[in-house]
């Protein structure tokens, strides 16, 4: 009897797992199929959009159709380190002993440079959104936070390299808003081939009176009005014009952008204004997966130095100069997109400059660093 049930039992489950395993087979069958159609309906909406673009770009959307929008938060880093003196590294006792200060020959003016950027950083966070009021244009804005440190190193009395020590000095707060639109001149069948039109305004709601505490040569701590590149916004007025072409094959992507910015008034309300900066980019993208992409990009840039001068920026600093400001820059920079889900990105960008030829002397830019989320909405 025992036998019995013991060979019944053995008969039972062997008929019960061949069941079982084919339960199991099935589901890991459909989680297969699950996942391939996933993949081949992200690859259907992949042909049909644009591959992102490297996340340092400014000003570059395209929209489809009346109604749809991109909104956002782009994190930018910026760091300096050391100092140029136009296209060479200098050391700040050179610098202290021999590039001329702008007020000397004025009461207590040393004939040289006194304080100098040891090192720098900035962080601007700026959330933004645009939306297409039809199939041609869509309306931008976005509005900064801005960060900004500088550790100055301070020198003993009118000559000589004989260094007190250093003072970091800060500022932060809202910067310029910008807002304008964006004009889409032309679009190819499955935005293969685009080009793009920024007309934007920059508004001066970033403060240009930013002061705090500095070291200075008499080995005294003094608070006064920080240096032009210190300050939050430009103070004037400016036009943001730029140009844009993008296109894609398979999973190739790439483009090219012009952008100028350029103030609409002679100065601002404490005397002065940026120099004219205008910008070229070119940029290849490639997409390994439907929802990742790589990036490489070259970006160059020249700039004016400061017209005019605000008499409260005043003496042996550095930026206290006008004419330590501007020349010309270019950047590589290498990245990442990810393409979370239908329209929504997040991508990373690190550029490093690998020429520069600064007007005067100034701080050595290091490297950036570029992230932002964008996310459409329809």
């Amino acid at each position: 009897m025992k036998l019995g049930i013991t060979l019944l039992t053995t008969t039972l489950l062997s008929s019960a797992m061949p069941t079982f395993a084919v339960a199991q087979d099935d589901d890991t069958y459909e989680q297969r199929r699950e996942l391939s159609n996933r993949i081949k309906k992200m690859r259907k909406v992949r042909k049909q959009v644009p591959i992102p673009v490297p996340s340092g770009l400014f000003g570059i959307y395209a929209f489809p159709e009346k109604g749809q929008g991109v909104a956002g938060i782009n994190y930018q880093h910026y760091e300096f380190k050391g100092l140029l003196q136009g296209r060479d590294a200098v050391s700040a006792a050179t610098v202290v002993t021999s590039a001329p200060n702008r007020f000397f020959g004025n009461p207590g003016q040393p004939p040289t440079l006194r304080v100098v950027p040891k090192k720098a950083k900035a962080d601007v966070i700026f959330p933004y959104a645009n939306f297409s009021i039809n199939d041609k244009i869509a309306l931008v804005a976005l509005a900064p936070l801005v960060s900004k440190k500088t550790t100055m190193e301070t020198f003993a009395g009118g000559m000589g390299s004989n260094s007190l020590g250093t003072k970091t000095v800060s500022s932060k707060g809202l910067g310029d808003i910008k807002f304008g639109s964006i004009f889409r001149a032309y679009n190819s069948k499955g935005n293969k081939h685009n080009v793009i039109i920024d007309t934007v305004l920059s508004a001066p709601t970033g403060s240009i009176k930013e002061e705090d505490v500095q070291l200075t040569p008499a080995n005294t701590r003094k608070k006064a009005r920080l240096a032009y590149g210190m300050q939050l916004g430009s103070g004037t007025w400016d036009a943001l014009l730029g140009v844009a072409y993008w296109g894609k094959q398979k999973q190739w992507g790439w483009g090219a952008q012009y952008l100028a910015t350029l103030p609409l008034e002679s100065k601002n309300s404490q005397g002065w204004r940026y120099g004219n900066k205008h910008e070229v980019t070119a940029w290849l993208t490639y997409e390994w997966q439907p929802r990742l992409a790589g990036s490489v990009r070259l970006r160059g840039e020249t700039q004016d130095t400061i017209q005019g001068i605000d008499p409260k920026i005043y003496g042996p600093g550095l930026g206290a100069n006008p004419e330590n400001y501007g020349g010309e820059k270019i950047e590589l920079s290498i990245g990442i997109n990810w393409m979370v889900a239908t329209a929504n990105n997040i991508s990373l960008e690190f550029s490093k400059p690998v020429y520069q030829d600064r007007n005067g002397v100034q701080a050595d830019h290091d490297y950036s660093l570029f992230f932002s989320w964008r996310s459409g909405f329809f």
